[in-house]
């Protein structure tokens, strides 16, 4: 219990990973306690014993375990983490002043040479496992970072999590969708028949479940997609690299003889 209230009230995992998980069971678990919830309490108390058991906590890690198989077929497709592009010579997120001020920071403050554009042409491979290293070293020694850095980051995972999620939670919505044209009595299964008089009103649960299954399928459509990730990728890069001028210098320094 201490685990999943701890998960909770950690800033990252809860909008990163709790979040996307819940609004992709949100259009489900809407009808059954607005349809059965007042009739069914047993329902109600076994939805609230699930979620206290540890159901939020296998969401946020379902969330979290499809979104870092995404990151990997994403870094495929784009040759590489937005914080490895940003860093290359070929690349022109950045421009050559600010790419060439970031690379000479790395080199003072993490102890960590960067390539030449020459060594980077001739030897792309080992210039991105020198960029990733040292990305995973400033990613340590920003981890107290709690503003801006934390907050972009944050967003990236929410990001690419729900894209992640992205196919079950559209599937979610169809089956809310569906759910609350027959409690409304729009469709009619047996015999099949629609009646669509009954939009004008549908109901209290029925009018809660088709609002919010269709405005999450919808952001599923319109919102959620790779170019999202991307770009918000490619922020967070820039927030981390702007942290480098406040970090002290961990380079070795030799002592003089």
């Amino acid at each position: 219990m201490k685990t999943i209230f701890e998960m909770i009230n950690e800033p990252y995992v809860r909008k990163a990973r709790v979040i996307p998980g819940l609004l992709v069971a949100l259009p489900v678990l809407v009808p059954l306690l607005c349809v059965y919830g007042s009739k069914q309490p047993i329902l109600t108390s076994l939805i609230g014993l699930l979620s206290g058991c540890g159901a939020i906590y296998a969401l946020a890690n379902v969330a979290r375990g499809r979104g870092k198989r995404l990151e990997e077929t994403l870094i495929n497709k784009w040759g590489g983490m937005p914080t490895t592009i940003a860093l290359r010579h070929r690349d022109n997120f950045f421009d050559n002043v600010s790419k060439l001020r970031y690379h000479a920071a790395i080199t003072t403050k993490l102890g960590i040479p960067m390539p030449t554009v020459e060594e980077e042409e001739e030897n792309p491979e080992k210039a991105d496992d020198i960029y990733i290293g040292a990305v995973r070293r400033l990613r340590e020694l920003t981890r107290s970072n709690k503003g801006l850095l934390l907050r972009e980051n944050t967003t990236y995972g929410f990001h690419r999590n729900m894209l992640a999620m992205k196919p079950v939670g559209i599937f979610s919505c169809i089956v809310g969708i569906i759910y609350g044209l027959i409690i409304s009595k729009i469709i009619q299964v047996v015999p099949p028949h629609l009646y669509p008089i009954n939009f004008a009103k549908p109901g209290l649960s029925a009018g809660l479940t088709l609002l919010i299954s269709i405005s999450i399928l919808s952001s599923w459509f319109l919102y959620f997609n790779e170019s999202s990730v991307k770009r918000i990728g490619f922020v967070y890069a820039e927030r981390l690299f702007e942290c480098l001028p406040s970090l002290r210098s961990t380079a070795i320094r030799k002592k003089k003889l």
